[in-house]
């Protein structure tokens, strides 16, 4: 197993992926609407937070077969907050939803990325397998190859 120290994964982070659990919150459709952007605060989890600042590309990954489902920048660097949309969460998730965590808000495009099309590209088909915490990083080689596909959505 390849161990790189932290000024190699800082020089590979181009770009956040943020996953988007339908569990969670049902209602995101509702939210991230097609033709608009719409802002969103997904958790950072064990990001540190002095490396997350607005202007980062942002790739939004529906689980649960999804795909993608997002796409977008940072707007905010990493704030301590509870989530404004709790109240669109599962009712068994929003209890932890209303508790301040380490957050950025993200302005988000929807758009329809099939996994199986994610699947079929070398450099990105694990993605949906790898690192499942809720906000990890992408190199810049597996954002672009993302990006070919939302532009071919």
């Amino acid at each position: 197993m390849l161990c790189l120290s932290a000024s190699e994964q800082l020089m590979s982070a181009y770009a956040l992926l943020h996953r988007l659990s339908p569990n969670h919150w049902p209602t995101w459709e509702s939210t991230i609407v097609p033709d608009q952007n719409a802002e969103v605060w997904f958790r950072t989890g064990r990001r540190r937070a002095e490396n997350i600042h607005p202007g980062i590309p942002v790739v939004v990954l529906g689980t649960e077969g999804l795909g993608v489902v997002g796409y977008g920048e940072t707007i905010s660097g990493v704030k301590f907050r509870p989530d404004p949309d709790w109240r669109g969460a599962a009712p068994e998730y929003q209890k932890g939803y209303r508790k301040p965590d380490y957050r950025v808000c993200v302005s988000i495009r929807r758009v329809r990325v099939p996994l199986e099309k994610i699947r079929s590209r070398k450099s990105i088909s694990r993605l949906h397998r790898t690192a499942r915490e809720t906000t990890t990083w992408l190199r810049s080689d597996q954002y672009h190859e993302l990006m070919l596909l939302v532009h071919k959505a």
